[in-house]
């Protein structure tokens, strides 16, 4: 009962702050996500996709593993939403990611660990994808289609 009566004496005060505390929380983080999907855009319009394909989820996921076009998209993406095996899917998604731009281990360990970030400095900064790297038939290496 004592915390019932604890409870029911908190003040106008505590409750705003509460209140301003949580809004201030809220407002970082869509400001941190907003931030992230700018990265991921463009990262995907670098590698000559759309980049509304960056930011849905399991979307980019499948675009990344098929522009690589070293695994099976499909399977890799089925891997990465099982808890414990998608550590080593992810893994294998920020390896294919730096092999994209020609980046070595340092890069692979930050798309890894700081996904949101290192997509950040990848789509905005000097880095250019290497167009041997993307598979036939995706982004910058598709098929134009025939003007009819």
């Amino acid at each position: 009962m004592n915390l019932l009566s604890a409870l029911l004496q908190q003040t106008d005060v505590e409750t705003t702050s509460n209140a301003v505390g949580i809004t201030l929380g809220i407002v970082f983080y869509l400001a941190f996500f907003a931030i992230f999907l700018i990265g991921y855009w463009k990262v995907f319009t670098k590698i000559g996709l759309p980049g509304w394909m960056g930011i849905i989820p399991f979307v980019n996921v499948y675009m990344l593993f098929k522009a690589r076009g070293q695994r099976d998209p499909v399977v890799w993406l089925i891997l990465s939403l099982i808890p414990c095996i998608n550590i080593i899917a992810m893994w294998f998604l920020a390896n294919d990611t730096a092999e994209l731009f020609d980046k070595e281990i340092g890069w692979k360990l930050f798309l890894f660990f700081i996904p949101g970030i290192s997509h950040l400095i990848l789509g905005l900064g000097e880095s250019q994808v290497n167009p041997l790297k993307v598979a036939p038939g995706v982004g910058m290496n598709e098929v134009p289609r025939p003007q009819v």
